[in-house]
């Protein structure tokens, strides 16, 4: 069976590309225009200056991790609220400026993240934030 698509004059009705050829070069040039601002923006012709800290000396962030179950995580290992208190106790010790990072399951409750908070506060930490995702 053959369709007829001529517009009954006679001629072929077409798709115009026009208006898609234009589409695609608009996205083109997006893409060309937001990719070139990752790249990274250095000068060889500046010299950096030296100094005796270096990254592996820089303050870590101690991230604690909060399973659904209670359980508190520090690393890879395990402890329940008082092995936490004395793991930062001697974070802090260590460290006066240490940083912490309490994530949580989201089926954790609030209780056992406010545990790991006031424990950081207890033992001094000045600087502990939660850790969560965005959803755009």
């Amino acid at each position: 069976m053959k369709i007829d698509v001529s517009d009954g004059e006679g001629e072929d009705i077409g798709i115009d590309i026009s208006p898609l050829v234009d589409v695609m070069f608009i996205l083109i040039i997006f893409f060309l225009v937001t990719t070139s601002f990752h790249q990274q923006q250095t000068d060889m012709a500046v010299n950096l200056p030296e100094t005796d800290l270096t990254l592996s000396s820089a303050v870590q962030v101690l991230v604690i991790n909060v399973r659904e179950d209670g359980s508190y995580f520090v690393g890879d290992r395990r402890m329940d609220i008082d092995g936490l208190h004395e793991d930062l106790m001697r974070a802090v010790a260590q460290n006066p400026d240490q940083k912490v990072l309490v994530r949580a399951d989201r089926n954790a409750l609030h209780g056992q993240v406010a545990r790991a908070l006031a424990a950081c506060r207890r033992v001094g930490v000045t600087e502990a934030n939660i850790g969560y995702m965005t959803m755009l």
